[in-house]
C-alpha cells in the first residue's frame, strides 16, 4: 500500500511521531554519555580505594531497583537486558577486563556469560570446566562462568568437584532458559548416525532422542560448541545446541525445541576471588564433609534449622580421599556477614570434619 491511500493529515502525524522519537534518541544518548563520565569516575575511586571494579551485589540491586519500578510498557526482561549492556559498558570503561566461559562461541555457557557481562566485556571461551577455573586462578580472567544445576537433569558434577579442588567464591548466579536444537548438514534427520553434544544437554534431551532416533549413536563431548563443529565435519552426525551455534558454525536446524522439559532452565554461577557485600536478597554456598557416623549429617545441619535458616537445596557427592565418604554441597539463603548465618556456620564448622564457604552472593531472577 503506497502513501497515496492515506490522508495527508496521516502522513504529518507520522513524521511527527518520528521528530519526537528522534529528539528522545538524542536526550537518551546525553544522558548515557553523562553516565559513563559518571562510571569513569566511579571508576577511577574504585582503584582509589582498592575496591574491584565488578560489584555483582550493586548490579544486582540497580536491576532490581530498575524492574520493580518500572510503569511503563517494557516488560521486565526488556528492562534488564538493555540494563546490562549499559552497566557493561560502563564497567568496561572503568576497567577492561576478561571473563571466562566454557566455549566455544555458540555454547548455552556463551550464551549466559553474554547476557550477564553484555557485549562490552571481553569473553574467552575455552574447553573445559576445569580450564575456567584454571584461568581465573591464575589471574588471567578476572571471572569465569560456569554451569552448576539443570532443573531436569540436575547437577553438573564436575563444576561442584572443582570447587572442592580450587579456592575461588561464586560472586553471582544466572538461569538461563534452554532450548536444545538438533543441528546438522543434512536436510532431514533420517540420516543421522551420530548425536554428539555435552553431557548435561543429552541428558536433557534423552526422550526425545529415544523416541525419534533410536538407533543413532550418541557421543558426549567437553561443550555443546565443540559437538557442533564435530557435526560440520563428519557426514551422518548430528549436534545438540543453540540457534546461535548453529549460525556461528553454518548448520542447518533439523528440528527445532527437542528438550524433554519446555521449562528447561540452567544455572550458572560466576566465580572469581572476591566475594560481593549484601545485597536485598543473597544466597550462601558452602561445601563440607562429616564423619562417617550415625547422626553426624543431622547435628551439622541442626545449627542451620535452629536458627531457622532455610536452606534452599544439598546435594552429596563421594569424596576424594577415602571410599563411601562424602562431600555435601548446600545453598542457603541469606549473606555470610549476617549475624544470624554467620553463627550457624560458625557452629557447623565445629561438629563436621572439613566445611569450606564457597561464597555470598546476589539471588538470581528465575523467571
Amino acid at each position: 500500500m503506497n502513501q497515496q491511500a492515506f490522508g495527508v493529515r496521516d502522513i504529518s502525524l507520522l513524521e511527527k511521531l518520528r521528530e519526537d522519537i528522534d529528539g528522545i534518541d538524542v536526550h537518551i544518548l546525553s544522558l548515557l554519555c553523562e553516565r559513563q563520565e559518571i562510571a569513569f569516575q566511579i571508576g577511577r575511586q574504585k582503584r582509589n580505594l582498592g575496591i574491584e571494579v565488578f560489584d555483582s551485589a550493586r548490579e544486582q540491586e540497580v536491576l532490581r531497583r530498575l524492574t520493580s519500578g518500572n510503569q511503563g510498557s517494557l516488560n521486565p526482561d526488556a528492562v534488564r537486558r538493555i540494563f546490562r549492556e549499559i552497566i557493561s559498558a560502563a564497567r568496561n570503561l572503568q576497567q577492561a577486563e576478561s571473563f571466562a566461559y566454557l566455549g566455544p562461541e555458540g555454547s548455552f555457557c556463551h550464551e549466559a556469560a553474554a547476557f550477564f557481562f553484555g557485549s562490552s566485556a571481553t569473553l574467552r571461551g575455552v574447553e573445559s570446566i576445569e580450564d575456567v577455573f584454571s584461568l581465573v586462578e591464575n589471574d588471567t580472567c578476572r571471572l569465569g562462568i560456569v554451569p552448576v544445576e539443570n532443573s531436569s537433569a540436575g547437577s553438573v558434577s564436575t563444576t561442584l568437584d572443582l570447587f572442592s579442588r580450587y579456592d575461588l567464591k561464586i560472586g553471582a548466579e544466572i538461569f538461563l532458559r534452554i532450548r536444545h536444537n538438533l543441528l546438522g548438514n543434512e536436510e532431514e534427520r533420517g540420516k543421522t548416525t551420530c548425536v554428539c553434544s555435552h553431557a548435561m544437554a543429552l541428558a536433557q534431551c534423552r526422550s526425545w532422542l529415544k523416541t525419534h532416533l533410536p538407533h543413532a549413536r550418541i557421543k558426549g563431548m567437553e561443550s555443546t560448541s565443540a559437538a557442533a563443529k564435530l557435526a560440520v565435519q563428519e557426514a551422518g552426525v548430528c549436534a545438540i545446541g543453540s540457534k546461535q551455534a548453529a549460525s556461528s558454525y553454518g548448520l542447518r536446524i533439523l528440528e527445532e525445541s527437542i528438550e524433554d522439559n519446555p521449562g528447561n532452565v540452567t544455572r550458572f554461577v560466576v566465580m572469581g576471588k572476591a566475594s560481593p557485600g549484601p545485597s536485598s536478597k543473597d544466597k550462601t554456598s558452602v561445601l563440607f564433609s562429616v564423619q562417617h557416623k550415625a547422626g553426624s549429617l543431622l547435628r551439622a545441619l541442626e545449627p542451620l534449622a535452629r536458627r531457622d535458616i532455610n536452606m534452599t537445596r544439598i546435594e552429596s557427592r563421594p569424596g576424594r580421599q577415602r571410599n563411601w565418604e562424602y562431600l555435601f554441597y548446600v545453598d542457603i539463603e541469606g549473606h555470610e556477614l549476617d549475624e544470624n548465618i554467620s553463627g550457624g556456620l560458625k557452629e557447623m564448622e565445629k561438629c563436621c570434619a572439613f566445611v569450606k564457604r564457597l561464597g555470598s552472593y546476589p539471588a538470581g531472577d528465575e523467571s
